[in-house]
């Protein structure tokens, strides 16, 4: 802390601010009527606009009122959260009557044996990490600031990580949640 408490700006903070993006919009709610007429969860925190498809499944045997997995390319498909050890495949292939793995899902009980599915295609890196389940690196042609669980870390960079930045510009951020083990959901931005 310096003077008066403040803290300094760590190098994630100034690039972003620097890009104009340091601060995101919040995300305003769709009204109730539009997410139930398309079939997107409630309590997703997302609009419809957000998803790549939204669809109704018909599941008697799965439990509990949520759930969400993620499923890759190779078709496994691995739970988040789930009540239950039921078989997903009847929300997976209605999923995948219109998007093509890897996406993340999320899928709520509407009523009885009817469930909302909301889907969104994602990009997915094998990237040897053992810590932390968020890494965020920014890169400034320069310098890299890794971020773990939102703490700066002293740790190396991830190779994998460094790559996918790499390969969107000299300036980058790349942001990575962890799916399982080596697995993790990724996203690139050039700054």
């Amino acid at each position: 802390m310096g003077l008066f408490g403040r803290r300094k700006e760590t190098l994630n903070e100034k690039l972003l601010r620097e890009a104009g993006l340091d601060e995101r919009p919040p995300r305003p709610e769709p009204p109730r009527s539009v997410l139930h007429a398309v079939g997107v969860p409630d309590g997703s925190g997302v609009g419809p606009k957000d998803w790549d498809t939204a669809v109704t499944v018909t599941a008697p045997a799965l439990a509990g009122d949520r759930i969400e997995f993620t499923t890759l390319s190779n078709g496994d498909l691995i739970v988040g959260d789930e009540s239950g050890d039921a078989d997903l495949s009847p929300l997976a292939d209605a999923v995948e009557r219109r998007v093509d793995p890897p996406y993340r899902a999320v899928a709520e009980r509407k009523d009885g044996q009817l469930w909302a599915v909301a889907a969104k295609r994602i990009e997915v890196a094998q990237i040897p990490f053992p810590r932390g389940d968020k890494l965020e690196l920014s890169h400034n042609g320069v310098e890299d600031e890794l971020l773990v669980d939102g703490e700066p870390s002293d740790a190396a960079v991830p190779r994998g990580l460094e790559k996918l930045g790499e390969a969107v510009g000299d300036s980058f951020y790349v942001e990575a949640e962890r799916i399982d083990g080596d697995l993790w959901e990724v996203r690139a931005a050039a700054l």
